[in-house]
């Protein structure tokens, strides 16, 4: 999903060698010779990351396509459009201040025969209540449990996460309780692996071709439960191989030979072969996809000068977005909105605060502002701290992110001009990351806060308090280490707030984009893109702006979204 390597024609060649490995998958380890008709196969690649570690949804780097093609949640969340949809669940609603009830919907049948049933979700949800589930927090404000009939009620002992819940029930898989029985511990949840997962999706496993280090392959069930019942059309691949990313199949040449039908990586040049009609991609023109999230520049708070407000607003006012935008995407991404938030928020955005906090931009305004508040130019030009000590951040990106490092290169030379001293340190991803989560930075470039339902879980990543510098909640919030107890109190009010309470929900979100915009306690630079890029020379029908407006990914999370919906719309070419 983040890779950014840039391949060469050699690293092509030898992807559409693997490429038909995977079609006849003989002599790979761990499967055994098995071939896939190229008409009926979908080939997709940019998910999978390292070695597949099994099947487990709860589990690190479990197969692509687990959750949405095998597994599936109670509800989906349409993000183009904005709304939920009813899926394994007939309805999934509020009915009481402290009340959720849950239909299990008639008629699903699991891939072993046996009917989904309202006891099959309440099992799902009772796994919430094992400390590594990521929905504990929100079990342990459950006071009871029950079903009746066909229903699921819960209730809950205090004030509800409404929001949090209601991103819970898109989320959360349903695993079948004859094999998920034997979890009875925290450390099952997360160590449990069957060999072949039982799931209500239109997918199985077909084992005999599935190989941990180069792909997993999916086979078309005979009946899928909403096919049958006219919720969603059959998908017509039989088979889908998504293969493992590597330096290799990370090559454009891949999709345009037909070897990879989708591939789910940032390929630079894309604009260039959309405009010559060799590949397709959700718009036709700038920014060619759709967004997946904010791409900014995350200071660590309790370094100085990046403590002062007044600092960190003539440091956003010195980077030149638009630079980034035409000149290292090539207008693939679109500049951010000054609160950072995507565009299925725009909603939510005050239009009005913008205009009274949004910056303005340029090297020589950064300087004037540096310069009113304090700040000193040395010999060499640069300003210094207040103090007198030299200024010389250090910027960081995961090494082999090539976007992201002509960002960075960018972003050093424009602040440069505002008379700000930055310098690149290298460092591989697992390092970057470490260091990220732990504190050991100046300046990153991140953009972990994903798209989802509501702008709380990009409040929360922001503004989550206490600051963690153990565990693994340090791996998902604050990162840049602001403590704002205003800030962090709304965004708790903000997650206790009904859904149906949509004036008081778009006022706490107006509060908390105000105190972004002013204190700047990160920096939101650009959106990066759901980058997707398909052909037509074995399958038709792909999304697009208009007429199919589906997510045209594979990555964890989008298929429960409307990502499925992309596969079963999917016509072969004849």
């Amino acid at each position: 999903m983040k890779s950014r390597s840039r391949a060469t024609l050699a690293a092509a060649l030898a992807s559409s060698v693997a490429a038909m490995l995977v079609l006849t998958a003989a002599g790979s380890a761990g499967a055994s010779q098995h071939s896939y008709p190229r008409a009926e196969t979908l080939i997709t690649s940019g998910t999978q990351w390292g070695n597949i570690t099994g099947f487990n949804p709860y589990g690190g780097n479990y197969a692509a396509g687990m959750v949405g093609l095998n597994l599936e949640t109670l509800l989906r969340f349409d993000p183009v459009k904005d709304h939920y949809i009813n899926w394994l669940a007939q309805s999934a609603k509020w009915t009481g201040a402290k009340q959720f009830t849950i239909v299990a919907r008639p008629g699903v049948k699991w891939s072993n025969g046996q009917s989904f049933t309202a006891k099959d979700v309440l099992f799902n949800l009772k796994l919430l209540r094992f400390k590594t589930s990521q929905w504990n927090n929100l079990y342990l404000n459950i006071k009871a449990l029950a079903v009746k009939g066909n229903k699921v009620v819960v209730n809950f002992k205090g004030t509800p996460n409404y929001i949090q819940w209601q991103n819970a029930m898109y989320n959360i898989p349903m695993i079948s309780p004859v094999q998920g029985k034997v979890i009875n511990s925290a450390k099952l949840l997360t160590t449990y692996n069957p060999s072949k997962p039982i799931g209500t999706g239109p997918y199985t496993l077909d084992r005999s071709g599935y190989d941990p280090v180069t792909r997993v392959v999916w086979v078309k069930r005979a009946h899928w439960w909403a096919a049958d019942k006219h919720v969603s059309p059959a998908p017509k691949p039989k088979y889908i191989v998504d293969l493992v990313n590597t330096s290799n199949t990370n090559s454009l040449s891949a999709v345009l030979t037909g070897v990879e039908d989708l591939n789910n990586n940032y390929l630079p040049g894309v604009e260039k072969l959309v405009g010559a009609h060799k590949v397709l991609t959700f718009y036709g023109k700038s920014p060619y996809h759709l967004s997946a999230n904010t791409a900014m520049l995350e200071p660590n708070l309790t370094v100085k000068p990046l403590s002062d407000p007044t600092f960190r607003r003539a440091l956003a006012m010195a980077i030149n977005v638009n630079q980034i935008v035409k000149v290292d995407y090539h207008g693939l991404v679109l500049p951010a909105n000054p609160t950072g938030l995507l565009p299925t928020w725009q909603k939510y955005v005050d239009k009005q605060a913008v205009q009274k906090y949004a910056m303005k931009r340029g090297a020589s305004a950064a300087a004037s502002l540096l310069k009113k508040a304090g700040y000193k130019k040395d010999s060499s030009g640069y300003y210094r701290n207040k103090d007198g000590t030299s200024i010389n951040l250090d910027i960081s990106v995961p090494q082999g992110w090539s976007d992201w490092e002509t960002a960075r290169d960018m972003i050093i030379s424009s602040t440069k001009t505002a008379g700000i001293r930055i310098h690149s340190v290298v460092k591989d991803f697992n390092t970057w990351q470490a260091d990220r989560n732990t504190g050991k930075f100046d300046l990153v470039i991140d953009n972990h806060y994903q798209i989802s339902d509501n702008p709380w879980s990009y409040w929360n990543g922001i503004y989550h308090l206490p600051i963690l510098t153990t565990g693994a909640g340090q791996q998902n919030f604050n990162f840049e280490r602001y403590n704002n107890l205003k800030a962090w109190s709304l965004v708790k009010k903000l997650d206790k707030t009904p859904l149906s309470q949509t004036a008081t929900i778009k006022g706490i979100n107006s509060q908390l984009q105000t105190i972004l915009m002013q204190q700047l306690p990160v920096i939101p630079l650009w959106y990066n893109g759901q980058w997707a890029q398909f052909t037509s020379q074995h399958w038709t029908n792909w999304p697009n702006g208009s007429s199919r407006p589906f997510t045209p990914i594979m990555w964890g999370g989008y298929l429960n979204m409307t990502g499925i919906d992309m596969i079963t719309h999917l016509q072969p070419v004849k």
